[in-house]
């Protein structure tokens, strides 16, 4: 009797492992992708905003009121589309109060364009749109499946985002810039579950 106790208990704790690997199994089911490229454009196509940001990415408006936006692409390379796929944008925002307070929400839009790195980025069309409104340091995290999931039905290999703010400029003649980490330890990513 004891020996058929005994080999329940086995069984429970072999059943009960095997549900826990599963789960541990889908944790790191996860891909994180880092962007094929990035840029940060201004509205006069002077440069300074990507000079200036070179080393990391920023939105929002330059000293003289000119829009500067950040532009990321994504490779898709390898995905097809699985309906349960699930896209979050992360990215590591600096301390940015007084930007949202002057120059309202920032938008995160999906955008396809040849070569973002040109003037034409800051005009396209946005395809989808997130919007955040969380001003502090930290990491951001945007659902972007939507996205995604538009991308790869239109078989693009790449997808492109721009974050600017609802305010172009407030005309103050300062540059107002929220910026996003894109070095090594702070670098933004398109993490898929």
């Amino acid at each position: 009797m004891q020996l058929v106790h005994l080999a329940c208990a086995a069984a429970i704790l072999l059943l009960s492992g095997c549900s826990q690997t599963t789960a541990v199994m889908a944790e790191f089911s996860q891909q994180t992708r880092h962007p094929i490229a990035t840029a940060t454009l201004d509205a006069g196509n002077t440069g300074l905003a990507a000079y200036y940001c070179r080393r990391a990415l920023c939105a929002g408006d330059d000293a003289q009121n000119q829009s500067v936006g950040a532009f990321l692409a994504f490779d898709l390379g390898g995905l097809e589309q699985p309906q349960h796929l699930r896209a979050t944008l992360r990215l590591y925002q600096g301390e940015a109060r007084s930007v949202y307070a002057e120059l309202g929400e920032l938008l995160v839009e999906r955008i396809q364009v040849g070569e973002f790195r040109s003037p034409e980025a800051l005009e396209a069309p946005a395809l989808t749109a997130q919007v955040n409104r969380a001003d502090g340091e930290g990491y951001l995290e945007l659902d972007v499946t939507p996205a995604l999931r538009q991308a790869l039905a239109e078989g693009k290999t790449q997808l492109q985002f721009r974050l600017r703010f609802s305010r172009p400029t407030n005309g103050n003649g300062r540059g107002d810039l929220a910026i996003f980490g894109a070095r090594e330890e702070y670098r933004p990513a398109l993490v898929l579950r």
